[in-house]
C-alpha cells in the first residue's frame, strides 16, 4: 500500500534574513542591530559615568570653596572684633590718662 506523504510549505519567518558574518557564521540583521544598540548604550553609559564623575568633582570643589569662604568670613569678623577691642583699649588708655592728669592737678594744688 502506498502512503501519501503530506508536503508542507515553509512559512515565512518573523526573523530577518541571515547575513554572513566575518567569522564565517551567520547572524541575523536583528542580532547585528541589537549588538550595535548595545555598543551605543555602553558608550552612552561610559559618557554618563564620566559626566557624573565630573559633577562629583565640581560639587567637591564647590564644597571646598564654600569652606574657604566661611573661613575668610570668620577671619573678617575676627578682624572687626579686634578693631573694636583696639578702640576700647584706646578709650581706656584715654580715661587712664585723664585720671592721671586729674591726680597730678590735685597734687599740684595741695
Amino acid at each position: 500500500i502506498y502512503k501519501m506523504s503530506r508536503k508542507t510549505t515553509p512559512t515565512t519567518s518573523t526573523t530577518s534574513t541571515p547575513v554572513p558574518s566575518p567569522s564565517g557564521g551567520q547572524r541575523t540583521i536583528t542580532a547585528i542591530l541589537q549588538q550595535e544598540k548595545e555598543k551605543e548604550m555602553e558608550k552612552k553609559t561610559v559618557e554618563l559615568q564620566t559626566l557624573f564623575q565630573m559633577l562629583q568633582n565640581i560639587t567637591e570643589t564647590m564644597k571646598n570653596i564654600q569652606g574657604k569662604t566661611d573661613k575668610i568670613e570668620n577671619m573678617e569678623k575676627n578682624i572687626g572684633n579686634i578693631g573694636k577691642n583696639i578702640e576700647n583699649i584706646e578709650k581706656k588708655v584715654e580715661n587712664v590718662e585723664k585720671k592721671t592728669e586729674n591726680i597730678e592737678k590735685k597734687i599740684e594744688n595741695m
